[in-house]
């Protein structure tokens, strides 16, 4: 199949997503938020970016935590698995996102690229939906900086169980970046996996201790992403925004979070810009 057929197929494949996280979302009374790209596509598009391929949806620790303990029964078996930030397989780490993967059919991507040989096989290849975790951010700049420092420092070290680290990734970020990911990745390599991933889930609780904080951030995120703090009051219960004729919830201040992370996210952007990050040929 062509990329365009590819892409396709990933639209068809992350509204089915959308779909399921809206109907167990709906059945337990927990809230999603539409992200990213896929909340851009439902308020510029009425539908995905016709060039995107993914979709992410954020929900507060409190619904998360209720979500990993219905997803066994809701995910046992079927269409979808829901895959934990630390079940990629054989001491494996890809990044701190947990998933809900659509296993019914498989497109080539490049989503589990960097555990390829070392993680699990089976989601390989696989459409998933990441889902972003709002903690609460410390109002105290000096303390809220110091946790991220800390995330951004475990991530480094988590890095170290991959198969490989892609250092293009850096190419546009301070020499010192790279550095840091290079000695914290050879660094982890010695340490276990587990002990990285209880040390990030114990900086990522005691988030619970600032539950009158006005803003969120996402804990979980890509680490370039986390030291953004999102104000409470975008997020609330969410209004709908349409997806190709469906309604998903979405920030009910997404005006304020797009033009936040986005700019004029109503603009395009340029054509070489338009394309898919993960599907291939």
């Amino acid at each position: 199949m062509s990329k365009q057929e590819n892409l396709q197929k990933a639209h068809e494949i992350n509204m089915q997503l959308l779909l399921e996280i809206e109907r167990v979302c709906k059945k337990y009374g927990l809230t999603y938020y539409l992200i990213c790209g896929g909340l851009i596509g439902a308020a510029r598009h009425q539908g995905f970016i016709p060039w995107d391929d993914d979709v992410d949806v954020a929900m507060t620790r409190r619904d998360y935590q209720k979500l990993k303990k219905i997803a066994r029964k809701e995910w046992a078996n079927g269409d979808f698995k829901f895959v934990r930030y630390d079940q990629m397989g054989n001491g494996a780490f890809l990044d701190f996102f947990s998933r809900l993967v659509y296993m019914k059919e498989s497109v080539p991507c490049r989503t589990f690229m960097k555990i390829r040989g070392k993680g699990r096989t089976d989601i390989d290849n696989h459409i998933p939906l990441d889902i972003y975790v709002l903690d609460n951010a410390d109002d105290n700049e000096k303390r809220f900086h110091r946790r991220f420092e800390i995330i951004a420092g475990l991530y480094g070290l988590a890095m170290g169980h991959r198969s490989y680290i892609d250092y293009s990734e850096y190419a546009d970020h301070p020499d010192i970046t790279r550095k840091r990911v290079k000695v914290l990745s050879t660094i982890g390599r010695h340490l276990p996996l587990k002990l990285i991933l209880w040390a990030y889930e114990l900086v990522c609780c005691s988030c619970e201790l600032h539950p009158h904080s006005e803003n969120y951030f996402t804990s979980n995120g890509y680490i370039f992403c986390i030291q953004q703090r999102l104000k409470k009051v975008w997020f609330g219960k969410g209004t709908p925004l349409p997806i190709h004729g469906h309604m998903f919830n979405a920030p009910q201040g997404y005006k304020e979070y797009l033009t936040f992370f986005y700019g004029d996210y109503m603009r395009l952007p340029p054509e070489e810009k338009r394309t898919p990050d993960h599907v291939l040929d």
